[in-house]
């Protein structure tokens, strides 16, 4: 029996899904999106857009955003080069060849950590996994 061509889908719609009953997508720091395989910067733009995502958050809560400035550009440097290195070995979730994309993932510490418990709070809270679609193609002999 083989397992070929496996994808899961919906990731994005499903932690969106998963905030829905406590109204609390501002929350979310999960951040998605398509990379060209020719254009390195295009890793950088999705980390960058994740960035600027939390220093709104961290502008709510009173702490120091992260910045282009000289003064703090190593911090907010080191900070992109964790996201970009994470993304670029953890974070693919699908390889487009024909388009030359990469989609990938970024499931922040509190979106994965709200998952975690939902999960772990049993089947009728962990409703947003049902979300998450997965499709693979199966080969095996016609007595199965």
């Amino acid at each position: 029996m083989n397992f070929e061509n496996t994808h899961a889908y919906n990731f994005e719609g499903s932690i969106r899904g998963m905030r829905n009953p406590m109204n609390s997508w501002d929350k979310s720091d999960s951040c998605f999106g398509l990379v060209s395989i020719f254009d390195d910067d295009s890793l950088t733009d999705v980390c960058d857009a994740w960035i600027e995502n939390e220093n709104i958050k961290r502008r709510e809560r009173g702490l120091e955003e992260y910045s282009h400035d000289m003064e703090d550009y190593n911090e907010y440097y080191n900070v992109l080069e964790k996201y970009e290195q994470w993304l670029s070995t953890e974070g693919i979730l699908r390889v487009d060849e024909h388009n030359h994309v990469y989609e990938v993932a970024f499931i922040g510490p509190g979106d994965l950590n709200l998952a975690q418990r939902l999960v772990l709070a049993g089947n009728e809270h962990a409703k947003f996994m049902r979300q998450i679609f997965v499709s693979v193609d199966i080969t095996a002999p016609l007595y199965w």
